[in-house]
């Protein structure tokens, strides 16, 4: 029996766009350099995403209606491999990725307790929006996670840490990261392994909605807020603008006023956030990273207003204090 060196796993949901060229990436790649394994987790897929990974050899599972650390906790279930690498179905590994995965085996034996992977950088026909945004966090040395569309491990640490979390909407991969630091794990973003991630929003709506849903991951305790600097900025943001709108209703000052005192706070702390962004620098890009700013802390303040809204409904606590540890993986 031939053992194999990875087993490579990917949660997808209507990927037919994208999974081929995936498929094709990492064949490309690996075959004829590694054994190794692609395991397709499908959400219940409407389009052609089964056939063609089915048709570019990839192990198929279904799991329709779970959350994304179900499906990723199914795969690694049905992992044969010690090495787990987690993909995303829209993220390309590249040639500089081909060259240096050979490296991980050895230095996860080395460092067991090492979770790396890296950042995903951004596709040729890029916009402004990646440019500015998303390029810049590709080459980060210090980070506190590993985006889960592309994160490595070895099997005997996803194990120790007890997989994703099945209950979390978004932020399962950092929540991931959390409870493997707590248990002695080294987070390490490798720019060497160079993935790119063709599903970056290119327009003000679709980066909007993104912020939005990645947001909520944020506010699913009262440790996760706290421990979150987007998420403590998008509750004084709220606060602001609650406060901005009494003073609009029940102030007698001019209506304008506190309109005005709202977009100030807003264009000040968005200013600020893309200054630190850029390191200090004033150039060409600062205005464009101000202005996504302000759009990013919108969606963060609106997905906080998502869980609020939604926990009134099911009349449960609004901000649990508790982080809860899932007991079961792919449940």
């Amino acid at each position: 029996m031939i053992t194999k060196e990875f087993s490579i796993i990917i949660p997808a949901l209507n990927e037919e766009e994208h999974i081929g060229g995936v498929l094709e990436s990492i064949r490309k790649n690996l075959e004829g350099k590694f054994q190794y394994e692609v395991i397709v987790v499908d959400n219940g897929s409407t389009d052609r995403t089964l056939d063609i990974a089915h048709d570019n050899g990839a192990i198929c599972l279904h799991a329709p209606g779970c959350s994304i650390s179900t499906l990723r906790n199914m795969g690694a279930q049905n992992a044969s491999a010690d090495i787990f690498i987690f993909i995303d179905a829209d993220v390309y590994v590249t040639r500089e990725w081909g060259e240096q995965i050979g490296r991980v085996p050895v230095l996860l034996q080395q460092r067991p307790m090492l979770i790396t992977g890296s950042l995903y950088g951004i596709s040729e026909e890029n916009n402004w929006i990646e440019r500015i945004w998303f390029a810049p966090r590709t080459t980060r040395s210090e980070v506190s996670y590993i985006n889960g569309g592309h994160l490595i491990l070895h099997r005997q640490t996803f194990l120790s840490v007890e997989g994703f979390a099945p209950h979390l909407e978004t932020g399962e991969d950092c929540e991931f990261c959390e409870r493997a630091r707590a248990r002695g794990a080294t987070i390490e973003n490798n720019p060497a392994l160079k993935v790119v991630h063709a599903g970056y929003p290119r327009t003000i709506k679709r980066f909007f909605a993104r912020e939005r849903w990645h947001g909520r991951g944020d506010f699913h305790s009262v440790a996760t807020l706290i421990a979150s600097k987007p998420a403590l900025i998008s509750l004084l943001n709220l606060v602001m603008l609650m406060a901005c709108l009494a003073f609009l209703f029940f102030s007698t000052l001019p209506w304008f006023l506190p309109i005005l005192f709202y977009m100030a706070f807003l264009m000040g702390i968005s200013l600020a956030s893309a200054f630190h962004r850029q390191s200090g620098a004033i150039n060409a890009e600062l205005a464009g990273a101000m202005f996504l700013y302000m759009i990013y802390i919108t969606a963060r303040t609106a997905a906080l207003v998502d869980v609020v809204c939604r926990r009134v409904i099911h009349h449960r606590p609004i901000l649990p204090t508790e982080t809860i540890i899932p007991h079961g993986k792919g449940d």
